[in-house]
């Protein structure tokens, strides 16, 4: 075999094993992008797609089910992204499925997710639109948490000049985070809340149970409320007896009066009894009169009993009773 005819075979060679992993690579990335298999359009729009770009993948649930074939500005606020996906795959995906964007991994490329929908909704079809959800994207993410630690640092710096605050002036506030003898004292004062919660609980308790005695015409203000026919007469008749009474008493008052005018003015015994004063001094000395002479009878009495001509006729009387 001469030169030319080696370098021939090995020229076919190269050229067959070039072919073969044109083929191969080919088939894989054909694979991956749904060419040897069927594959349907479905559409989501998006406000804003984040760096995503025509050939990322599409997933459901985690799963690689197609590829961004298209990405469409519609408007400002409108991106439209087409997506081709497996046709075998459009049965797990409803019309009430939510597309979203997503990495791949922490720092990959975009990707779409989407999530399956639930309930009675039929399957998507080819060129149906599901809607879109927006995520936080990790450049937002990172602006949310740079004013978070510029908030922190402010907040943290107020603190230490509150805390030097306090220790410094060693007020209120200070007696109430530091001194102990205040502790007790705030215990006590919430104890005797306690209580006084408590007692109005009871006081409420019996409350109740005295509206449900009124409601149920137990007590005499249950029979006021409930019986109100036997009620109102009994009180109307006590205030007919009041008003009764009342004029009698007016009347009994004025005949008194004049009585005692016309005593008063009168001359007769009554009046110079009740007025005058020399009859009072003459009633008083025949009073006294009266003392004297009965005293001088008892001790008359004692000695007749005590003489021998009575004492015989006193003995008897003595026996008889």
């Amino acid at each position: 075999m001469n030169q030319e005819t080696s370098q021939r075979i090995k020229l076919g060679i190269f050229v067959v094993a070039g072919l073969l992993l044109l083929v191969v690579g080919l088939y894989f990335l054909g694979d991956k992008s749904n060419m040897f298999s069927k594959s349907i359009q479905i559409y989501s729009h998006f406000e804003n797609i984040n760096g995503l770009r025509p050939g990322n993948n599409v997933r459901l649930s985690g799963i690689d089910i197609g590829t961004v074939e298209k990405i469409e500005i519609k408007d400002s606020k409108r991106i439209y992204v087409e997506m081709s996906i497996e046709e075998k795959m459009k049965s797990f995906i409803k019309i009430n499925s939510t597309a979203s964007l997503g990495t791949d991994g922490l720092m990959g490329n975009k990707l779409v997710n989407i999530e399956p929908g639930t309930g009675d909704f039929k399957t998507i079809e080819n060129g149906d639109e599901i809607p879109s959800k927006e995520l936080l994207s990790t450049d937002e993410m990172m602006l949310t948490l740079d004013k978070t630690n510029k908030n922190i640092s402010i907040v943290s710096e107020d603190l230490v000049n509150i805390t030097g605050n306090i220790n410094k002036s060693r007020g209120t506030l200070y007696s109430v985070l530091l001194d102990t003898t205040l502790a007790p004292a705030l215990r006590n004062s919430l104890n005797n809340i306690s209580d006084i919660s408590e007692n109005i609980k009871t006081f409420s308790s019996d409350l109740v149970i005295l509206s449900e005695n009124i409601k149920n015409g137990k007590g005499v203000l249950g029979e006021l409320t409930e019986d109100s026919s036997t009620a109102h007469a009994q009180f109307s008749e006590a205030l007919k007896n009041i008003v009764v009474a009342s004029e009698q008493l007016s009347g009994f008052t004025f005949k008194l009066k004049n009585t005692m005018d016309s005593i008063q003015h009168s001359n007769g015994s009554l009046s110079t009894i009740l007025y005058d004063s020399t009859m009072s001094n003459q009633l008083k000395a025949s009073v006294a009169n009266v003392d004297s002479s009965t005293a001088r009878f008892n001790e008359l009495m004692k000695a007749a009993r005590s003489n021998f001509l009575f004492r015989k006729y006193f003995r008897k009387q003595e026996k008889n009773q």
